[in-house]
C-alpha cells in the first residue's frame, strides 16, 4: 500500500457538496474537480489556490480580476473539495495533464495562468508541452524544483514526509497544520492571519481535503524531471517577508526559465497575490493588457 492510497480511500466514497452560483464540478481523469468560473467573453486567467488555501481564499483576487478578465479558479486534487483518485500522483505531468484537460472541457484556446508555489511546476510543464495555449504565466513563491525540495526538507515536519504514517498524521492534524502554516507563511505584522486560518479550517471541518503529505512525498520523485521553458512570457512575484522562504533563492527559477521576470514585494509573505491584490492585478494588467 502506498501513502497516497490512504488519501484515495478516505475520499473514495465521499460526495463533494454543492456550492453556490459560479461553482461547478468537472469530471476529469483525476476525479471531480471543483471549479469557480466568472464566465464572459473576456481574456481568460486560470488561477489555482496554494494549499491549505482553497477557492474561497481567492475571492477578493477573483473579484478584482473579473473586472477585465474571465477568471477560472480550480482546486487541484487533494485540496479543498477536489477529492483525489488513484490516477492522480501529484507529478508535474499529472498536474499539467489535468490543466490541459480542464481547458479542453471548457473549450479554452489560449489563457494566462496565475499559479503559486509547487503549482507553478504544473504550469511550466503544461506550457512546455503546449506553449501555443498560454499567453503569460504569473508565478508566486516558485523557486527551482531543487530549491523547493530544499525548502520542503526545512519547512515540512519530518512525520509528514514519511509514507503511510505521514498520511495518517495529516488526516488527524490537518486543521492544526493549517493554523501553524499561516503563523510562518504570513508576515508577523499581517492582520489577515485569522481570516486565512478560519477559511482553511472551515473547509477541512466541512469535509474538504488538505493532502499535504501525499503532495510532498510525490513531488520529491519529480526533482530531476526536465523543466525548461522560454517560449511563454513568465513573471515571478516574490514575497520577501515569507519566513518559510527566507533562505530560498528566488533567482533559482531561472534554472527553468532563464528569461523569467522577477519582481519582489518586500512586505508580503507566501501569498503576494492575496496580500497585495491590487498591486498584483495592476501588474497583470500591465503585462497582458
Amino acid at each position: 500500500m502506498t501513502g497516497t492510497s490512504i488519501d484515495n480511500l478516505r475520499y473514495k466514497w465521499k460526495t463533494p457538496p454543492k456550492f453556490g452560483e459560479g461553482f461547478c464540478y468537472l469530471d476529469t481523469d483525476y476525479g471531480k474537480i471543483r471549479v469557480f468560473d466568472t464566465k464572459g467573453n473576456l481574456p481568460i486567467i486560470i488561477n489555482v489556490p496554494d494549499g491549505p488555501n482553497v477557492i474561497e481564499h481567492q475571492a477578493t483576487l477573483i473579484q478584482n480580476l473579473a473586472k477585465n478578465y474571465r477568471v477560472i479558479c480550480f482546486e487541484y486534487p487533494g485540496l479543498g473539495f477536489s477529492f483525489p483518485n488513484s490516477k492522480y500522483d501529484y507529478s508535474f505531468e499529472s498536474g499539467a495533464n489535468l490543466l490541459n484537460q480542464i481547458m479542453d472541457i471548457l473549450e479554452l484556446e489560449r489563457v494566462s495562468l496565475l499559479f503559486s508555489c509547487s503549482n507553478g511546476y504544473y504550469a511550466m510543464k503544461a506550457a512546455m508541452n503546449n506553449p501555443e495555449r498560454f499567453r503569460h504565466i504569473f508565478l508566486s513563491q516558485t523557486p527551482s524544483a531543487e530549491g523547493l525540495l530544499t525548502w520542503t526538507e526545512k519547512s515540512i515536519p519530518s512525520l509528514i514526509k514519511r509514507p503511510l504514517i505521514g498520511q495518517v498524521a495529516n488526516a488527524i492534524y490537518a486543521k492544526k497544520f493549517a493554523g501553524i502554516w499561516y503563523q510562518y507563511a504570513l508576515p508577523k505584522s499581517s492582520t489577515s492571519r485569522f481570516n486565512f486560518t478560519e477559511i482553511a479550517q472551515t473547509s477541512i471541518h466541512k469535509g474538504g481535503c488538505f493532502c499535504l503529505s501525499s503532495l510532498v512525498q510525490e513531488l520529491k520523485k519529480d526533482r530531476h524531471t526536465e523543466l525548461y521553458l522560454n517560449e511563454v512570457p513568465t513573471t515571478l512575484v516574490w514575497g520577501g517577508a515569507d519566513f518559510t522562504h527566507r533562505k530560498t533563492d528566488k533567482n533559482s527559477i531561472k534554472t527553468h526559465i532563464h528569461n523569467c521576470e522577477i519582481i519582489e514585494f518586500n512586505d508580503c509573505g507566501h501569498f503576494p497575490e492575496l496580500e497585495r491584490t491590487k498591486d498584483y492585478v495592476q501588474l497583470i494588467t500591465e503585462r497582458i493588457g
